[in-house]
């Protein structure tokens, strides 16, 4: 007897097929008007179906086998399914095909790393499993592309930097228009974890017309102030990075920092947050 579609085959097959939805539903609308398409190649099921290619049957072929509508004997797949739960299938995939094509998340993700050196043990165990493609999104690349694509402002928001930190701000905020407002928001200058890259780097700063703002403050806290750990870059109101890789040497290229890289609504939650940190924060005017 063949399995009915319950809820929890319909999860499997939807969480496996539903980035290639539309061409799914037509290839079990196939299967269910002629089962013994089944017993075809990749190719030539594909050829008779349109915008169909041989690896998306291969991939709806192995749903099929792993969530036991398929059977493979030899080189053969024999069809387990009947043609009722093929055409429910198919209806299914047609609608979420549908609303994949009008609706838009209100934002766009995507992981950011920063790899603890060439050939580490990490990405060797990464490679492994297969958990992410050879080359994944580099904290610095989202850092570029956030300063190219500023239209009004870059805000840098970052507690801690060496020199090879600070000279990546510098390059950031030179990418950026001429029109494009420029903020750093960091811990004391005062403090060396902070001075000691940005002075020297000082005029370079001054000449790109970067606001410098301090978030420290006198607080009743055990630490006896209060400051920030968080690490963003933003783009506007529109994109943003945020994550654990301070401006350093370190967290850019030799040890494993993680983030986000977020284009959507929530920017403009995070532009909120920063013109707050801004607004009781100390700007330095003659840095």
């Amino acid at each position: 007897m063949p399995e009915p579609l319950n809820d929890r085959l319909f999860d499997a097959l939807v969480g496996e097929l539903y980035p290639l939805a539309t061409q799914a539903a037509r290839i079990f609308a196939h299967l269910a008007d002629t089962p013994v398409g089944m017993d075809s190649s990749d190719r030539e099921l594909s050829s008779r179906l349109g915008d169909v290619s041989a690896e998306h049957v291969a991939i709806v072929r192995r749903s099929l086998i792993e969530n036991g509508l398929a059977v493979r004997s030899s080189f053969a797949t024999r069809l387990v399914a009947s043609a009722s739960v093929l055409t429910a299938l198919a209806d299914n995939l047609r609608g979420i095909a549908a609303y994949l094509r009008v609706h838009k998340d209100r934002d766009a993700v995507r992981l950011v790393l920063t790899e603890p050196g060439l050939k580490s043990a990490l990405r060797r165990a990464i490679d492994d499993a297969q958990a992410l493609p050879p080359v994944v999104f580099q904290t610095s690349d989202a850092f570029f592309n956030l300063a190219r694509g500023a239209k009004q402002e870059l805000v840098i928001l970052s507690p801690f930097m060496d020199p090879q930190g600070a000279e990546l701000m510098v390059e950031l905020f030179s990418l950026c228009r001429p029109e494009v407002r420029r903020v750093l928001i960091s811990r004391p200058l005062a403090e060396p974890q902070c001075g000691n890259a940005f002075n020297p780097r000082a005029a370079d700063f001054r000449r790109l017309n970067v606001s410098v703002i301090e978030y420290a403050l006198p607080s009743s806290l055990p630490s006896g102030r209060e400051t920030f750990h968080a690490k963003v870059v933003l783009a506007d109101d529109s994109e943003y990075y945020v994550g654990s890789s301070n401006f350093m040497g370190s967290a850019l290229e030799r040890s494993f920092e993680c983030g986000v890289f977020v284009r959507g609504e929530t920017a403009k939650q995070m532009r909120s947050v920063l013109l707050a940190v801004q607004s009781v924060g100390k700007p330095i005017r003659n840095y």
